[in-house]
C-alpha cells in the first residue's frame, strides 16, 4: 500500500516536481557562469565611493537609478548595480575603477534568472503559486520520508552487513531493475538533502510562515516618505563611510543599498560578532550625526534567525566558511538534479511494467 501511494503521488506530480528540481538547479548553475568584476591594473589610493557611483552614471540606460553598491575587492573593480525606481532586483551592472573612477564595463542581466525564480517559486500559478508550492513541499517531504521506509532493509540484513548493497547499483543491472536500482541507491544518498529541501521550501513558500516565524523585513529608513530631495541617491554616502569607519572599525562593508534619494540608503556590513553569514544593516543620520543599526543581528528572535538560516540555506547563499559554502551549493545542486531524476525514474519504471505485465498478460489472453 505505502508502495502504491508514493508512486502516484509522485506520477500526478512528476512534471511539477521536475520543473522545481530544474529550475532550481539552473538558478545555481547559470549565476557561476556570469562574469565577474575585471581586474584592476591601477594601483593608489582608491577614489571616493560617490565619484565612483557618478561616473557609472554615464553607462546606465535611461529610466534606470543605483539600486545598489558593492566596494572593490582586492585588485578588482567596484559593482554599481541599476534598476527601474521601485524595484528591488537589479537589472544592470556597470562596473567601475576604484583607482581612477571611470566605467571599465557594462553588463545586463539576464531576464532569464528572474523568470526561473518566478517560476521556481510560483509555477506560473499566479496569484496562488505560492500555496501550490507549499503544498507541492508538503507532499515531497511525504514522499522522501515514505521513500526511506520503503527502502529500508528488513532485520536479517541488517544483521548481516548486506544492507549496504540497497544503497549501490549492481554490475548486473539491467532494464527495469537498473532503473529501479539508480533510483533506490540515489534516493538514499540524498534523502536527507530532499528532506530538507523540501521541508525549508514549505516554509518558505507559504505566505502566513514568515510572520508564524516573528520574521519581518525591516523597511529602508525613511522609505514611506516622497523623495522631496533632487540629490541623487549617493549623496553624502562619504560621510555615511567614513563615520562607519571612525566609529565601528571592526565591521566590514558588504554593500551599500541606495534608492533615488540619500535617505534611502542603508549600509550592509558584517560584524566580527556574528560573521559574514548574518550581516548587519545601518543607517546614517546627517543631520543627527548618528549611525544606528536597522537590523541587528544580536536583537534578533529564535524563530526570526531560523527563518531567515532556512532562506540562505535554501537559495545556498551561505558565505563561510568558504570550502563549506562550496560544499553546500553542489548538494543543494545535487538534490535539484536529483529531482529531477527521481520524476523521470519513476515515469520509467511504471511504463516499464506496464509494458511487462502487459507481455504476461497476452498469453493468457490468446490462449
Amino acid at each position: 500500500m505505502l508502495r502504491k501511494v508514493h508512486r502516484w503521488m509522485g506520477l500526478i506530480l512528476m512534471l511539477p516536481l521536475m520543473l522545481q528540481g530544474l529550475t532550481g538547479a539552473l538558478l545555481i548553475i547559470i549565476p557561476l557562469l556570469l562574469p565577474g568584476p575585471p581586474s584592476v591594473g591601477d594601483n593608489g589610493p582608491r577614489a571616493s565611493t560617490e565619484a565612483m557611483i557618478a561616473a557609472s552614471r554615464a553607462s546606465t540606460p535611461a529610466g534606470m537609478i543605483p539600486l545598489r553598491f558593492a566596494p572593490p575587492a582586492e585588485g578588482r573593480s567596484a559593482i554599481v548595480t541599476y534598476g527601474p525606481p521601485g524595484e528591488r532586483h537589479p537589472t544592470f551592472e556597470v562596473f567601475v575603477n576604484p583607482v581612477h573612477p571611470a566605467v571599465m564595463g557594462t553588463y545586463t542581466i539576464p531576464a532569464t534568472i528572474r523568470f526561473l525564480h518566478t517560476v521556481h517559486a510560483d509555477l506560473f500559478l499566479l496569484p496562488y503559486g505560492q500555496n501550490a508550492t507549499g503544498i507541492m513541499g508538503i507532499v515531497l517531504t511525504a514522499m522522501a520520508v515514505t521513500g526511506l521506509i520503503i527502502w529500508c532493509p528488513p532485520t536479517a540484513l541488517w544483521q548481516s552487513g548486506k544492507w549496504r548493497r540497497t544503497t549501490m547499483v549492481s554490475r548486473r543491472a539491467r532494464g527495469l531493475r537498473l532503473w529501479r536500482e539508480l533510483h533506490v541507491s540515489m534516493g538514499f544518498w540524498l534523502s536527507g538533502m530532499l528532506l530538507f529541501m523540501a521541508v525549508s521550501g514549505t516554509i518558505l513558500a507559504f505566505p502566513f510562515m514568515r510572520p508564524l516565524f516573528g520574521d519581518t523585513r525591516p523597511a529602508p529608513p525613511h522609505q514611506h516618505l516622497p523623495s522631496t530631495t533632487a540629490a541623487p541617491g549617493e549623496a553624502g554616502l562619504d560621510a555615511a563611510l567614513q563615520a562607519l569607519r571612525t566609529r565601528m572599525p571592526e565591521a566590514t562593508l558588504l554593500s551599500v543599498q541606495l534608492g533615488d534619494s540619500p535617505a534611502r540608503q542603508s549600509l550592509e556590513v558584517i560584524l566580527p560578532t556574528y560573521g559574514a553569514n548574518r550581516p548587519a544593516s545601518m543607517h546614517y543620520d546627517a543631520q543627527a550625526d548618528s549611525l544606528r543599526l536597522t537590523r541587528d543581528p544580536g536583537q534578533q528572535r529564535n524563530g526570526e534567525r531560523s527563518f531567515q538560516w532556512l532562506h540562505m540555506m535554501h537559495e545556498a547563499r551561505l558565505v563561510a566558511p568558504h570550502p563549506v559554502a562550496i560544499v553546500w551549493k553542489a548538494m543543494v545542486l545535487a538534490c535539484g538534479v536529483g529531482l529531477v531524476f527521481f520524476s523521470l525514474s519513476g515515469g520509467v519504471m511504471w511504463v516499464m511494467r506496464r509494458r511487462n505485465s502487459a507481455r504476461r498478460k497476452a498469453p493468457v489472453m490468446a490462449g
